[in-house]
Order: C-alpha cells, then sequence, then structure tokens
C-alpha cells in the first residue's frame, strides 16, 4: 500500500467531511476550547473555510 502524506490541513477537511451536520458544531466547539493560541487564526480559517463551502448555496440563496 502507498504511504500517503496529508498535510495537518488536508487531514482535517477529511476529518470535517465525516461528521454528520448535527454534530458539526459539537467538533467546532471542540476545536475552539482547546487551543494553541499560536494555531488559533489557522484553525479559525480552516473551519470557516469549511462552512462556506459546504453551505455556500444556502448563503448565496440567502443574500438575495
Amino acid at each position: 500500500m502507498k504511504d500517503v502524506k496529508m498535510s495537518e490541513r488536508e487531514y482535517a477537511n477529511s476529518i470535517l467531511e465525516i461528521v454528520p451536520d448535527e454534530k458539526l458544531g459539537d467538533v467546532i466547539k471542540y476545536m475552539i476550547d482547546n487551543t494553541d493560541e499560536e494555531l488559533d487564526e489557522k484553525k479559525f480559517e480552516l473551519v470557516s473555510r469549511h462552512i462556506l463551502e459546504k453551505y455556500r448555496k444556502a448563503f448565496e440563496e440567502l443574500a438575495k
């Protein structure tokens, strides 16, 4: 089996993609509550980008 290396961002995205919508809030809360100050901005960016992409269509409809 080929050893595939993921970046931390890819790994986090892959985890978030398998989380059911009803649990996404819990995952985000956990990530925010267990912070490393140096990584706070990166974590926020990662989670916000994921949410924006996941709900982009809904956000576009709300903006109309």
